[in-house]
């Protein structure tokens, strides 16, 4: 028998994941506001109590990086930040009309859904929209189709039991 195994992944916005995404977002805000030359490539992790920068930064702006973030977490957390000027090698890729620093994405448009996304990725952020909306904690959806039938669905949400996420 062939299988055509996928899993999509999809996190709630308590989920530590999108808060460091926002926080990343909103240091690139930030150094954009003063100065639109700005290059910026930062990396946020984050975890109890602790959330660390980390990055290459070239920019005439200065940002309060700590305020910036205790504003996003709250004040209790420990802000680590460790940033260095841009390599002089991505530099120079950039400044001659290259990419500089590279990242790659996996993705396509599909007519699986009615918004273009593959179905493994539609199920898995459809539920977790739910469940988040009954509870509203750091929570994930995982969703594995075979053959474009459902095979596993593992859904995983701070402060709820098991028997709980059973609501549908």
């Amino acid at each position: 028998m062939k299988y055509s195994i996928r899993t999509a992944e999809f996190v709630s916005p308590g989920h530590p994941d999108k808060i460091c995404d926002f926080i990343a977002d909103s240091i690139l805000d930030a150094y954009l506001a003063n100065d639109k030359n700005s290059r910026v490539a930062v990396e946020v992790m984050g975890g109890h109590n602790l959330i660390t920068v980390n990055g290459e930064i070239t920019s005439t702006s200065h940002p309060d990086f700590e305020n910036l973030v205790k504003n996003i977490v709250g004040p209790d957390f420990k802000v680590v930040i460790n940033l260095s000027k841009q390599s002089p090698e991505i530099a120079s890729g950039v400044d001659t009309g290259g990419a500089g620093d590279q990242g790659i994405m996996k993705g396509y448009a599909t007519t699986e859904t009615a918004n273009l996304m593959p179905l493994e990725y539609d199920l898995a952020r459809n539920l977790c929209q739910k469940v988040y909306e009954k509870y509203p904690y750091d929570g994930k959806v995982q969703v594995t189709l075979n053959k474009n039938e459902v095979e596993t669905v593992v859904v995983s949400f701070q402060n709820t039991k098991n028997e709980e996420l059973f609501f549908w």
